[in-house]
């Protein structure tokens, strides 16, 4: 073989190794391709099963407290008892508010997921809000389980959004709460690296959490709880959203048996050591009944535009002792029993037939200015209540309201 022959074989050669390496390169691409699809597939797979989990518990969640509201609203009418009746009310609130947090929580992920959360920051002093959370959940715990927190020496003001921080610590303690059948719960917390950063904390002795676990704990549709039938695992998720919008992050630290502990933390502006610009006082809770019932001539007048039946019904009871009720069925009959009656405040509906309650008190504060108007609606999300405010409604209070703040945001507009 001459020296031609030889350089061309070489060639030859060369040629089909360079054809190997693009086909090994190929076949290694696609293999990686295929492992990627594999594992996409494979977390779709997972997410679809959370999923349908997540949705076949949240319907027991809704049914549940659905059944026991619906059950006993019908008892209470056939009971002579008023022992009976009151025990059988306190089974409807407590299922009621049970139904209404976990409403909250789905809307409130909706919107953190949208992104429509907003922060807005005032002046917090937290030792105040720490006391605020322990007695919301005064009531709430068994007498099994202690709940405490750790005042720290110095007061501490903080410049944040005290109901998102209120809504983060609530969620860590019921968790808690769901997994300490006895024993404590502790909460609190410590500024960090030399006041940069402030690090708050919920501890338990409870149950605790398992290893394989930990790492999916925070996920939205990752849940034990749910898996467990012991609940419907939106708070966690909730928290880790509004966490790591507040600019921070959160962890968790646990061992089966021995329990568990929630920290996260968020970057500190504020003072240490000053005195509390935050004077908060109670006000005594308003309830139906009247000391002194008003003179009927002299009462005062509230239009209540209301289309549904059972929701006027609710007003005409809480307020019927206190003021003279008209009613108006849609906006078109609000604007003229305004401009008859003259009314001295008005509860409007927002979603109306014939008109609604935007347009018609646009025109009850063109023709009368100073009418009070307050916007009473089942839709409570901020663009709502900017619209609200913006047709000419002087406050807006959400379905389903307090019976308090019913009574005290129409005092407040009627003098």
């Amino acid at each position: 073989m001459d020296n031609e022959e030889r350089e061309i074989l070489m060639q030859k050669f060369a040629e089909a190794n360079r054809k190997l390496l693009l086909a090994n390169e190929k076949l290694e691409a696609a293999n990686n391709k295929l492992k990627e699809y594999e594992e996409k597939t494979a977390k779709a797979e997972k997410a679809s099963r959370m999923k349908s989990l997540f949705l076949a518990n949240m319907s027991h969640e809704i049914r549940t407290p659905l059944n026991a509201i619906e059950g006993f609203s019908r008892v209470i009418a056939e009971t002579d008892s008023s022992e009976e009746r009151m025990k059988y009310l306190e089974i409807i609130e407590s299922n009621n508010n049970r139904l209404m947090s976990l409403i909250n929580e789905i809307l409130d992920l909706s919107r953190v997921e949208s992104g429509e959360i907003v922060i807005k920051k005032a002046p917090v002093d937290l030792a105040n809000l720490c006391n605020s959370i322990q007695q919301l959940f005064k009531f709430r715990c068994p007498d099994t389980v202690a709940l405490k927190w750790s005042k720290p020496t110095m007061p501490v003001m903080m410049n944040t959004d005290e109901n998102r921080l209120t809504q983060v610590l609530s969620n860590l303690i019921s968790n808690a709460l769901k997994h300490t059948p006895k024993g404590e719960i502790n909460y609190g917390y410590e500024l960090i690296d030399d006041g940069q950063n402030i690090q708050f904390y919920v501890q338990d002795t409870g149950a605790g959490i398992a290893p394989e676990f930990i790492g999916h704990i925070f996920e939205t549709y990752a849940s034990q709880d749910a898996q467990q039938q012991k609940g419907y695992g939106l708070g966690l998720a909730l928290c880790r959203i509004i966490v790591e919008k507040m600019g921070g992050h959160i962890e968790v630290q646990s061992k089966l048996g021995e329990g568990s502990k929630f920290t996260f933390e968020l970057p500190f502006h504020g003072s240490i050591g000053g005195m509390s610009t935050s004077n908060r006082t109670t006000t005594n809770v308003k309830t139906l009944h009247l000391s002194n019932r008003p003179d009927e001539k002299n009462m005062k007048t509230i239009l209540v535009a209301e289309d549904e039946e059972s929701n006027f019904e609710l007003v005409r009871i809480v307020l019927q002792k206190r003021y003279r009720l008209l009613r108006a069925h849609n906006g078109i009959e609000a604007v003229t029993m305004n401009e008859d009656e003259h009314p001295d405040l008005i509860l409007m509906d927002i979603r109306m037939p014939e008109m609604n309650g935007l347009d018609a008190t646009r025109i009850i504060k063109e023709v009368n200015q100073s009418t009070p108007v307050i916007a009473l609606s089942a839709y409570a999300f901020d663009e709502n209540i900017r619209e609200a405010m913006a047709a000419g409604c002087d406050a807006f209070l959400a379905k389903p309201f307090r019976v308090e703040d019913l009574i005290e945001i129409c005092a407040k507009y009627i003098k």
